[in-house]
C-alpha cells in the first residue's frame, strides 16, 4: 500500500471521528426538540438523555423520565435524514476531494449510528431478551398507550419482555431503521469506492475503509461520554 493511500485512510478515520461526535450531538438535539413538541422537559448532551439540570454522573439522572412520541422518535429521524441527504450528496461529487470524504463520512456515520443499536436490539430480541433503543422505546410506547393501556402505569422492568416482543409495533420501527441505515451504508460505500476508482480496487483497502469507521466509532465513545458530562442542554 502506498504512502498516499495510508494518508487517505488516515484522513478518512479523522473525518469520521469528528463527524460521529457532531452527528451524535445532532441526534441528541433531535430528542430535545421532540421533547419540546411533546411538552415535556429533559436534558440532552453528547450521548444520553436525562432529567433537566442533571448529568450522567447523578444517580437520579434518569429517574422519573417522562415519555413521549416525538422525544423518542425525532433523534432517529435526524440520523435518518442526515444519512439519506449526505448519501445523495455523495453521488453529486465528481472527484475524490477532502470534501467528498467529509460528505461520505457523514453518510456512513449516520447510517452506522442507527444500524449498530438496531443490531444490538435484534440479536437479543430473537432470543426473547429486550434491549431498549430509541426506536424500540417508540414501539413500547405504542404498546403501553394504544394496544395495552392497562400497562401504561407499569414500569418497564415489571413487564415480561416476551409480552412486549409479541407486538409487531416493537419490531416495525427497528426493522425500518435498520433497512434505511444499511441502504445508506451500502450506497455510501459504493459511492466512495466509485470516486476513488482503481486506488480502492483491492479488497484489503476496501476492508480497511469499512473497518476504520467502526474503530473510530468505538474510539469516540469515551470522548462522547466526557462531553456528555460537561455539555448539557435543558429543554
Amino acid at each position: 500500500m502506498t504512502n498516499a493511500m495510508w494518508k487517505r485512510l488516515g484522513l478518512w478515520a479523522i473525518w469520521f471521528f469528528v463527524v460521529i461526535i457532531g452527528s451524535v450531538f445532532l441526534h441528541e438535539v433531535g430528542h430535545g426538540v421532540g421533547a419540546t413538541i411533546d411538552g415535556i422537559h429533559i436534558s440532552t448532551g453528547f450521548n444520553k438523555v436525562g432529567m433537566p439540570d442533571k448529568t450522567p454522573d447523578d444517580p437520579d439522572f434518569r429517574t422519573g423520565m417522562p415519555d413521549g412520541i416525538w422525544s423518542g422518535l425525532l433523534g432517529p429521524i435526524v440520523s435518518w435524514a442526515l444519512a439519506i441527504v449526505f448519501t445523495l450528496a455523495l453521488y453529486q461529487m465528481r472527484r475524490p476531494t477532502p470534501a467528498a470524504f467529509l460528505v461520505g463520512a457523514t453518510a456512513v456515520a449516520n447510517g452506522l449510528l442507527r444500524a449498530a443499536p438496531m443490531t444490538m436490539f435484534l440479536i437479543p430480541a430473537l432470543g426473547g431478551q429486550l434491549h431498549v433503543e430509541d426506536e424500540v422505546a417508540w414501539g413500547i410506547w405504542m404498546v403501553t398507550h394504544v394496544f395495552r393501556p392497562d400497562l401504561s402505569g407499569v414500569t418497564l422492568s415489571e413487564i415480561p419482555p416476551g409480552l412486549l416482543l409479541s407486538y409487531p409495533a416493537v419490531w416495525i420501527l427497528p426493522l425500518f431503521s435498520l433497512a434505511i441505515s444499511l441502504a445508506c451504508l451500502i450506497f455510501a460505500y459504493r459511492g466512495i469506492f466509485k470516486l476513488e476508482g482503481a486506488r480502492m480496487s483491492h479488497w484489503s483497502v476496501r476492508l480497511l475503509f469499512v473497518a476504520l469507521p467502526v474503530a473510530a466509532w468505538l474510539a469516540a465513545q469515551p470522548v462522547l461520554g466526557a462531553l456528555d458530562r460537561v455539555v448539557r442542554i435543558n429543554w
